[in-house]
């Protein structure tokens, strides 16, 4: 009962996350006509970064309670004082406690899954991270169609219901630990992965209105990317289980083939699909640094992505629109490369 307690009180953590990430562009127009907020959006993210790099180094340490559910309580407020904040200034502010907990909650709501039974660590990482696509999905749609601080508060009030579910969250167990030169490539495929997936959602929807489809094709295409990313960690997890790397592998082929179809103009449409392929990918890779290297090294590899994903977006700015395929198409050759070394590696091992 307490292993089900914990494996959905870690479901909204990460759901949670979902709904964060996906916040500002969701959220923007509302900040425009609020606030009159334009460059100054800039901020919130930088806000968010310097929290979020805060929140896993906290969570890099043993004890899990009382800091996992006190995040997920003040991820609540947060949420709560952005639907009702007077000026961009606060919201701004409270950016930084929203990046705090979800750098918590993404270390310990993964870690914790992982040791539930590590006999199925890989399966079990891959369906509780369906809740990152669902919070991904839900806050766009949602503020869509309900009021901006209807659907602030419902988040806040999921984080709580999550903060009482985890309470009292067991301590880290100790994992066996191997050389730091060893985790690199784990970190490089890991960075490499998180540039891949936001630049996909940040830019390709701008290589679609390049080729002359609608603003509002581009983002029906954009969430049916984040609820395909979703359905592939579903319903891959426990095919991947079986041989972790080797699954990967033949998955990238997969996202190769579409990245390549996306350079045709009409079979850019099919793009939604990479979400996925790429579905997997994430989780396999936290379960595996989990079982080889413990709890610490899960730090790495959340900088890691968070290096990954907001550097390797900002290169692109640089890139002519009919350049942006390409560069989408070299990242995934990348990973697969990457991927492939990895799994050599093991192999000799």
């Amino acid at each position: 009962m307490a292993d089900v307690r914990l494996f959905w009180g870690s479901f909204l953590a990460l759901f949670l996350v979902g709904v964060i990430v996906a916040l500002p562009g969701a959220a923007l127009p509302e900040w425009r006509e609020r606030h009159g907020v334009g460059e100054e959006v800039s901020w919130f993210f930088t806000a968010l970064l310097l929290g979020l790099l805060l929140g896993v180094r906290l969570a890099q340490g043993e004890r899990r309670h009382p800091l996992l559910p006190a995040a997920l309580g003040l991820v609540g407020l947060a949420l709560w004082g952005v639907a009702l904040a007077p000026s961009f200034t606060l919201v701004v502010a409270l950016a930084f406690l929203l990046g705090l907990g979800e750098g918590v909650m993404n270390v310990h709501g993964n870690s914790l899954v992982g040791e539930l039974d590590p006999g199925k660590r890989v399966e079990l990482l891959n369906r509780v991270n369906v809740a990152f696509g669902l919070g991904a999905v839900f806050t766009p749609f949602a503020l869509t169609l309900l009021p901006y601080a209807g659907v602030l508060g419902l988040a806040g009030l999921l984080a709580w219901v999550g903060a009482l579910l985890l309470w009292r969250a067991p301590a880290v167990k100790q994992a066996p630990r191997e050389g730091g030169k060893r985790l690199w490539p784990f970190l490089l495929a890991v960075a490499v992965y998180t540039g891949l997936e936001g630049a996909l959602a940040a830019w390709n929807r701008v290589w679609l209105e390049g080729l002359g489809h609608s603003t509002a094709l581009g983002g029906l295409l954009l969430s049916l990317y984040w609820l395909f990313l979703a359905l592939g960690r579903l319903l891959l997890a426990r095919r991947v289980a079986g041989s972790p790397l080797a699954s990967l592998r033949n998955l990238l082929l997969g996202v190769l083939a579409l990245l390549a179809l996306n350079l045709l103009p009409p079979a850019a449409l099919l793009f939604p699909l990479v979400g996925f392929f790429l579905g997997p990918l994430f989780s396999t890779l936290f379960a595996l640094v989990q079982a080889q290297y413990g709890h610490r090294a899960l730090g790495g590899l959340l900088y890691a992505g968070a290096t990954g994903s907001t550097l390797i977006p900002a290169l692109f700015a640089l890139l002519p629109t009919a350049g942006i395929p390409y560069g989408l198409l070299f990242l995934a050759l990348a990973l697969y490369l990457l991927i492939s070394g990895l799994e050599g590696r093991v192999a000799h091992a």
